[in-house]
C-alpha cells in the first residue's frame, strides 16, 4: 500500500516532463510553420499581415471578371411565396400573357 504512494509522485512528475516536452515541441513547430508562411508570402511578393485582402482585391480587379461582370456573390433563392408573387407582378404587369402565367405558377408549384 505503501508503494503506491511512492510511485504516484514519481508518475505525475514524468506526466509533467512529458506535458512539458510536447509543448516546447508545439510552440517550436509553430514557429516553423509561422516562419515558412511569412518567407514564402514575401517571396511571392506580398504583406503576410495583409495578404488576404490583397489577393481578395487581385480578384475583384481582375480582367476575368470584369467583362462578364460576374456577380461576387449569387442572390439567395427566393421563397415560393416570393416567386408566386413576383409571377404575378408581371402578370398584372402585362410582361407575361396568361398561358405563360399559368404555366410559369405551375412549375413554381411543382418545386
Amino acid at each position: 500500500m505503501e508503494s503506491a504512494f511512492v510511485i504516484l509522485p514519481v508518475l505525475i512528475g514524468i506526466g509533467f516532463v512529458l506535458f512539458g516536452l510536447l509543448f516546447v515541441g508545439l510552440i517550436v513547430f509553430l514557429v516553423i510553420v509561422i516562419r515558412r508562411n511569412w518567407k514564402t508570402a514575401k517571396d511571392a511578393g506580398y504583406d503576410p499581415l495583409t495578404m488576404e485582402t490583397q489577393m481578395a482585391a487581385r480578384v475583384m480587379n481582375s480582367e476575368l471578371l470584369r467583362p462578364a461582370a460576374v456577380p461576387v456573390a449569387a442572390p439567395a433563392p427566393l421563397t415560393l411565396e416570393q416567386r408566386l408573387t413576383e409571377l404575378d407582378d408581371l402578370h398584372a404587369r402585362g410582361v407575361i400573357s396568361d398561358t405563360e402565367h399559368i404555366s410559369a405558377r405551375a412549375k413554381a408549384l411543382e418545386g
